[in-house]
């Protein structure tokens, strides 16, 4: 992984990943799905060089540009990428993150679409397992 960042090039990199997400999500809400993908890859090697592969800002960027191939129907593009954002995010965040739950509920989506319906089904419903998980949690917490 990179040599860890100072507080000054942190800033930099998370204001620069900042207005890349929101150009991406300018370029998403006009349709122009493949410019928008451009900037997404963009913004995943930012993260990637900035803080390495195994990240949770790197992890949630890769789910980002996932969600731009299921866009553009490139679903066996998007599968790997969801894969292994989400055991990232499992590594970095938890199990029941909203984050990790958003990556495998973007699988089952991909699955769906590839015409895996059990497979799409079984994550499904392990999804809605991980939702429960982490509102009993927060219920707890209050």
């Amino acid at each position: 992984s990179p040599p860890p960042l100072d507080p000054a090039q942190r800033e930099a990199v998370a204001a620069e990943s900042k207005r890349l997400g929101t150009e991406v999500h300018r370029l998403f809400n006009s349709g122009r799905y493949a410019d928008a993908l451009s900037v997404a890859e963009q913004q995943l090697r930012l993260l990637g060089e900035s803080y390495g592969h195994n990240h949770h800002e790197y992890a949630t960027a890769m789910n980002n540009v996932a969600t731009l191939y299921q866009a553009l129907g490139r679903y066996g593009e998007a599968e790997p990428l969801l894969e292994q954002a989400s055991k990232i995010q499992q590594r970095t965040l938890g199990h029941d993150h909203p984050h990790t739950v958003a990556s495998l509920s973007n699988l089952a989506t991909v699955y769906e679409a590839m015409g895996q319906s059990e497979r799409a089904k079984a994550m499904q419903s392990l999804v809605a397992q991980m939702k429960r998980t982490w509102e009993e949690k927060q219920r707890k917490r209050k």
